[in-house]
């Protein structure tokens, strides 16, 4: 018998739509949207779409968001920079902003009036006042979001963020790359097909994605980034020559002359050769070719990062249909040209700016809720390699970079030394061969390996990427089953220095990296062979050898010891061939040793 679902005609539970929504949290403005039939409503703040990243600080401590600061508050922007800094990164940062830092649950926090807020509370309060105001202006419970984060977000960053959200009761359906949010919104909008450049310069971060687009199918070809480089850098620069032009306005506040500094930049548009601003009762003024020539440094910058990621993504300048803009700093002309002169294409700012990236979240939030059966794929990838460390500082890579995630990746490995117990599995980030020039993310200890000879313990190490970029790792001793696991958490995120040298530093010493690693592969292997015979002959060099025979292994032997210093790894490489040729004699009697103790006393059938 055929058994009918029936449904209560009034029960609408089953056929109403989730509450889902696509958050922008930016360095300078944040957006909060939702997608629907094709349509986009952004929840506004009065009447502002988009909400300024502000906390204001009363001297009572009433705390305000997305609001100017009034007279007797203190104002707290630009908090997404600060995210997963080390302390000194940030102390470094905080000068600029001319912010008090302090330590509030083990966490860098900033201090006002006497109080002390920490990044992630800032952060998700911010979270928190744009579920209130999509909630309010819905009349709905959020059900989740999708929140962009800049592509080259580490691990810690990316937990940060979630955290923030978490804290604010936002269900997190998927944290997003930026550049992967606007090409989202691009490629269902525009309907448009091919392989295209994204160029998001926020507030406080840049990302540059390379990507194909096509029925359907968004495939990241390539990403590359720096997160310590945006629009606050170009009010830097501003700020610092209207220091140094203007005797009158050097005495100002960093915050005074940065507000003014972003006032000038703004007013600066295609048609605009000219801007004259009254600050501060000095009469400024400045022209096109000024202001390009003092911004160009940070320009400049994003451009080179533009042509690595072509680089990498193997892709040819002819096969780029165009480049879309994204982000509110990506309005200067300066950038256009430029963009238009070195990739001769297209540059696409059909789609508002500041507003694409949020759309693309939005969207993805209305398919991972499953209120749409719009047919997407998102393959995103991976922005630096990750990998372990090996005997003699050596990186051996388990997911290289440009990798499509979500993935899974194993790779297998052994113990250095007889009856080793323990195993420490040193997590690293990065594209050189020397663990020492790579980031450290994390560390976990697998414990409790039966003892056994080296080489013989089965050690496999699994990384898992989530569809939000975590990382979670798993060591398990194959033989007893003994296993390690966590979700990589780094006490640092990568400085601006890192990122922007990374990549460009693995290309430039590509020769040195591999000479390095050939010398440290030949100093492990002349270790592991010194180790094995210093273990046989304690344990029968005198049984087995006559006296020449083993000084004649010992200074050999004493030899490639004094090899293993040096830093040729040839010599190294030779004495270690003439080690096992000296020795191998040595190593069939010991052969002969074992059969013959396995088979004294016992009968042909009980051998075989």
């Amino acid at each position: 018998m055929s058994l009918m679902q029936i449904s209560d005609p009034l029960d609408k539970s089953t056929n109403e739509k989730k509450f889902v929504v696509g958050i922008d949290f930016g360095t300078t403005n944040s957006l909060v949207t939702k997608y629907s039939e094709g349509n986009f409503n952004f929840f506004k703040s009065g009447s502002e779409e988009i909400i300024p990243t502000i906390i204001s600080i009363s001297s009572n401590n009433e705390l305000s968001i997305g609001k100017k600061p009034t007279k007797n508050s203190l104002e707290i922007s630009s908090v997404k920079r600060f995210i997963g800094l080390s302390d000194e990164e940030q102390k470094i940062l905080s000068k600029k902003y001319n912010y008090n830092l302090t330590i509030k649950d083990n966490m860098t926090a900033f201090e006002f009036h006497g109080n002390k807020f920490s990044i992630i509370d800032i952060s998700s309060k911010i979270f928190e006042y744009l579920k209130e105001i999509a909630e309010n202006q819905e009349n709905k419970q959020l059900y989740g979001a999708v929140i962009t984060v800049p592509a080259y977000f580490n691990d810690t960053q990316r937990q940060a963020v979630k955290n923030a959200a978490l804290l604010a009761d936002i269900k997190v359906l998927r944290l997003i790359n930026e550049p992967t949010s606007a090409a989202i919104a691009y490629g269902l909008e525009s309907k448009n097909q091919g392989k295209y450049i994204v160029y998001d310069l926020g507030g406080g971060t840049f990302d540059v994605s390379v990507l194909s687009l096509e029925k359907g199918i968004f495939r990241v070809l390539s990403t590359d980034g720096d997160t310590m480089l945006g629009g606050d850098d170009i009010d830097f620069l501003i700020s610092e020559w209207l220091s140094k032009k203007y005797d009158e306005l050097a005495n100002l506040s960093r915050s005074k002359l940065k507000q003014y500094s972003k006032l000038l930049k703004e007013k600066f548009n295609e048609s605009s050769h000219q801007v004259i601003e009254n600050i501060e009762g000095c009469k400024v003024t400045i022209d096109i070719k000024e202001f390009d020539k003092i911004i160009s440094p940070v320009i400049d910058k994003t451009i080179k990062i533009v042509q690595s990621a072509i680089l990498e993504s193997k892709v040819s300048i002819s096969e780029i249909e165009s480049v879309i803009l994204v982000g509110g700093s990506s309005r200067i002309s300066m950038i256009k040209r430029l963009l238009k002169n070195k990739l001769n294409c297209n540059v696409l700012d059909d789609i508002d700016p500041d507003k694409v990236v949020a759309q693309g979240a939005a969207i993805q939030a209305e398919i991972l809720s499953g209120n749409t059966k719009e047919d997407i794929l998102l393959l995103d990838v991976l922005p630096l390699s990750l990998g372990i460390e090996t005997m003699g500082d050596l990186s051996e890579k388990i997911i290289p970079r440009n990798t499509s995630i979500p993935i899974t990746a194993k790779k297998t490995f052994t113990t250095f030394k007889d009856g080793q117990s323990k195993l420490l599995v040193h997590v690293i980030q990065g594209e050189r061969e020397l663990v020492s020039d790579c980031k450290s993310l994390g560390k976990i200890i697998l414990e409790n390996i039966p003892p056994m000879i080296s080489g013989m313990p089965r050690i496999e190490v699994e990384f898992q990427i989530d569809a939000d970029g975590i990382l979670s790792v798993t060591a398990t001793e194959l033989n007893s089953q003994s296993r390690a696991t966590t979700t990589i958490k780094p006490t640092f995120g990568l400085s601006e220095e890192d990122i922007s040298n990374m990549i460009s530093e693995a290309n430039e010493t590509a020769d040195e990296d591999k000479n390095a690693r050939r010398l440290n592969e030949s100093k492990i292997e002349a270790k592991r062979v010194i180790y094995a015979l210093e273990q046989a002959l304690s344990s029968d060099g005198n049984d087995l050898l006559s006296e020449s025979e083993y000084n004649d292994i010992v200074t050999e032997l004493d030899h490639l010891k004094s090899l293993v210093k040096s830093d040729n790894y040839e010599q190294i490489d030779n004495q270690i061939k003439n080690l096992e040729d000296k020795s191998e004699f040595y190593v069939e009697r010991r052969m002969n040793k074992s059969i013959n103790s396995l088979i004294t006393g016992r009968g042909v059938d009980d051998v075989l």
